[in-house]
């Protein structure tokens, strides 16, 4: 999911149909709409602002996981060189 393409892609809509697209693609994100309106209108700006936070927080959360497996495999190759140096000195003897 690339936010910011569909951010742009809404961006070249027409009125009507942006703001449309923006509030559904920021429920869609979990967005609070709360005090991003005046009357029926969103502001659009802070709209598309928080949709780019959760996209943002979206990104971070995998990137997260990432790390955590990186650091999990880099263990895991740790015991194994450390098994295999101590299985080697014990065949020398």
């Amino acid at each position: 999911m690339n936010v910011q393409r569909k951010i742009k892609k809404i961006m070249s809509m027409n009125k009507g149909e942006k703001e449309i697209a923006l509030r559904k693609l920021a429920q869609d994100l979990g967005c609070s709409l709360y005090s991003t309106y005046e009357g029926d209108k969103h502001y659009e700006d802070e709209v598309v602002r928080r949709i780019q936070e959760a996209g943002r927080s979206i990104r971070e959360a995998r990137m997260w996981w990432i790390a955590v497996g990186s650091a999990i495999a880099a263990i895991i190759s740790a015991l194994a060189a450390w098994t295999a140096v101590i299985l080697s000195s014990c065949m020398a003897r």
